[in-house]
């Protein structure tokens, strides 16, 4: 039988267990993760579709125990799974074994990708605002996807406008120019405009327009030689001299690092 593999949110209710193949359940294992339960940690399960006709219809192949877990938990109805179809009850077997073998800690994106795929409401809220400015949040890159995760969480749990309004202004000063879109600069524009501490957002954008992003970087790089503080910090260092030289009235850095959230 060939295999297809799709990835979808699957309902608790129709998952079940093989113990043909799958090992013992460690009942207090999963109790605990149930107690505990978080679906933002979840991950993507592995499941055999065994047709319309079965009822349970999903086998878990790959996370019974999180499976158990959000049984226990109550909480979550549905869980991200990779689909796997066409499998013979010992191609399930053999998947099982192979991924047994060889399973891996989940990545930041093989995460992002499970609570996308569950709908978790911050990755689809962030989501939504950057497909609002034409963007794409991804691991892919390109001149309008961002990559840069944690970055992107943090700002929309401080404020989800002013991340908004963050990448608006990114899009208007370097259009097209995906190194704008990298964590430092993300972070330290956000900390800026949400702390306000700028109060020429015009002057801000002309200064900014006279350099790339990937300069902004390599000048954060040097300055981070100088000074304390993570690359987002250095950045906003840069970013404020770029402001200082642009007009009247300067503005001390940290005075903005102080403000930052």
């Amino acid at each position: 039988m060939s295999e297809n593999v799709y990835t979808a949110a699957i309902p608790v209710a129709e998952m079940f267990v093989d113990r043909s193949y799958q090992r013992e359940l460690d009942e207090r294992r999963a109790h605990r993760m149930g107690a505990t339960w978080d679906p933002r940690l979840v991950g993507v399960l592995d499941v055999a579709d065994r047709g319309e006709e079965q009822s349970p219809r999903y086998a878990v192949v790959n996370g019974q125990h999180r499976w158990a877990a959000a049984s226990h938990a109550g909480t979550t109805t549905h869980l991200a799974a990779n689909v796997h179809t066409g499998l013979t009850v010992a191609n399930e077997a053999a998947l099982f074994r192979d991924i047994d073998q060889s399973t891996k800690k989940l990545t930041v994106w093989d995460r992002w990708k499970a609570r996308r795929a569950a709908g978790d409401v911050v990755v689809t809220g962030i989501d939504a605002i950057a497909e609002g400015f034409g963007l794409k949040v991804t691991q892919s890159s390109g001149p309008n996807y961002i990559v840069c995760l944690s970055a992107l969480e943090y700002c929309y749990g401080i404020d989800p406008q002013y991340l908004a309004r963050t990448l608006e202004f990114v899009g208007d000063v370097w259009p097209g120019d995906a190194a704008g879109l990298k964590h430092g600069v993300v972070r330290a524009l956000f900390e800026i405009l949400w702390s306000e501490s700028l109060p020429d957002t015009g002057r801000l954008a002309d200064a900014l327009s006279e350099v790339t992003p990937t300069q902004l970087h390599a000048r954060a790089v040097e300055s981070r030689k100088i000074h304390d503080g993570q690359h987002w910090q250095c950045t906003v260092r840069v970013i404020v001299e770029a402001y200082n030289r642009a007009g009247r009235g300067n503005i001390d850095p940290q005075t903005v690092l102080r403000a930052a959230s």
